[in-house]
């Protein structure tokens, strides 16, 4: 039952004084990070997980 569980961790944070933004990812399945994370400078950041759709990433930075 132990090599059923599939997790993916990811984190989005902003340092509120010099507005930097960074994400990361963590999994089980190699290069995630590439893949995962989307960030612009001066919009954000932001994480996709479970079925990746590489627009998704693209979508949420231009709202």
């Amino acid at each position: 039952m132990k090599d059923q569980l599939i997790n993916t961790f990811s984190i989005v944070a902003v340092d509120p004084i010099t507005d930097a933004c960074g994400a990361a990812v963590a999994s089980k399945f190699p290069a995630v990070g590439k893949m995962v994370p989307y960030v612009r400078a001066g919009v954000g950041a932001f994480c996709t997980q479970h079925q990746h759709n590489p627009a998704w990433g693209e979508e949420a930075l231009d709202l």
